[in-house]
């Protein structure tokens, strides 16, 4: 399989995006052959509004530290994907982790009949992809499928917190374990580190056993997943002690309240791959309990607004009152800035990443710490956090590339907005 997967991703880097569908289909057949003969691979899928990636790769962390174990790339999460994972996954392997993500109702059905999960993570319930679900309802029947397709002798690992992700236990078959900060979870958070500049640090009890996990990820916002790959981890055979250990050195992924520190003394705190309106508030909430000489934030695409702009007005006027500026990118930018501005020119707007980038590279200092939200299909916001220490040449204002400008060899090619 070794030969395949290596022409993949050959295929995938140089043929256009309508082409690729010539092969897919193939592909994804081959894939469906070899998991029949992966009989005794347990599949793990991930799913939730949030938090799918950090929990996915937080999980394989902690089982490797045990188990010889595959997962699936960056947020690779849709039928391709899948197929792509299980071919790279050798016969000897004994857990795959397979992030699933869902953009339509019925998009669930062919990837779990592929995955063939034996164990399912459901993190959190939000608004994402409204236009296709209309409410987290809708949201939270898609994501249930996971966990009733599970077998008899399978795990579901539920967020209690949650009451839409619990929710979804009223069809399952298989075990279900719970996590969270309620006092009657299976793993319960008894305490959470707050606040930059602080990593996460948490304290969690399963039965009479107790743990502390010290991680590279930021307080708070990410415990979920630290607490469902713990779960997971512990329940599929790894001791506590050893799940901690393997989460203790694992960065965030990049562009998921990920860290970027500048030469210039700026620190860049990232939530810039995507940006629905429910997450907004999150980010900022963060920043408004962060230490640091100064704080900004960035405010890029907000995606899924089904509030008429409600949330992202409320968004603005939290950041203003959370932050020393508070800068808005994006053709109506300009307009919303006028409306919400009461806070005698902090708040600042710019039509094009270009000239905010422009703009924060002449204000911004050493101590300042500056968060990034926004769609990375739709702003790149990351090339204002790059622009800092070396120039970026690329500016284009469309980009056809949904990767992280850090991961673009055009990011040094001129290109205008």
């Amino acid at each position: 399989m070794g030969a395949l997967t290596h022409l993949l991703d050959w295929l995938e880097r140089r043929v256009k995006p309508v082409a690729k569908r010539t092969y897919h289909r193939p592909i994804i057949e081959i894939a469906r052959a070899w998991r029949h003969q992966l009989s005794h691979l347990c599949t793990i899928g991930v799913t939730g509004s949030a938090g799918k990636t950090s929990t996915k790769d937080l999980l394989h962390a902690a089982l490797a530290t045990h188990y010889r174990t595959n997962k699936s790339s960056d947020s690779d999460n849709q039928l391709y994907d899948i197929a792509r994972t299980l071919l790279r996954t050798g016969p000897h392997t004994e857990f795959c982790v397979q992030e699933v993500g869902a953009s339509a109702p019925g998009r669930f059905g062919p990837m779990l009949a592929l995955l063939k999960p034996r164990v399912g993570v459901v993190t959190t319930i939000g608004t994402d992809h409204r236009k296709s679900f209309r409410s987290a309802q809708g949201v939270a029947l898609e994501k249930a499928k996971l966990i009733a397709c599970l077998p008899p002798e399978g795990i579901a690992v539920l967020n209690a917190d949650d009451p839409l992700v619990a929710a979804t236990a009223s069809n399952c078959r298989a075990r279900i374990v719970t996590y969270g900060l309620r006092q009657d979870a299976d793993y319960c958070a008894e305490s959470v580190s707050e606040g930059w500049p602080q990593r996460l640090a948490v304290r969690i009890r399963h039965r009479n056993e107790v743990i502390q996990v010290q991680t590279r990820l930021l307080p708070g916002y990410q415990v979920t997943s630290v607490l469902a790959a713990i779960a997971t981890a512990h329940s599929l055979g790894v001791p506590l002690a050893q799940a901690a250990l393997g989460l203790s050195g694992h960065e965030p992924p990049l562009g998921r309240m990920s860290v970027q520190l500048t030469e210039r003394g700026v620190t860049f705190i990232r939530d810039d791959i995507k940006a629905p309106e429910w997450s907004l508030l999150k980010a900022i909430q963060y920043i408004a309990q962060a230490q640091a000489a100064r704080r900004l934030i960035v405010i890029g695409t907000i995606s899924d607004g089904g509030g008429k702009g409600q949330l992202y007005r409320a968004g603005v006027q939290a950041a203003l009152a959370a932050a020393d500026r508070v800068v808005l990118v994006g053709e109506r930018a300009a307009a919303a800035a006028r409306r919400l501005d009461t806070a005698g020119g902090r708040l600042i707007a710019f039509a094009t990443v270009s000239d905010a980038a422009r703009w924060l590279d002449g204000f911004a200092q050493a101590g300042d710490l500056v968060l990034l939200k926004g769609s990375n299909r739709a702003d790149h916001l990351a090339r204002m956090a790059l622009n800092i220490d070396r120039p970026v040449h690329c500016w284009r204002s469309r980009c056809s590339r949904n990767i992280l400008c850090d991961r673009c060899r055009l990011i040094r090619t001129p290109a205008a907005p």
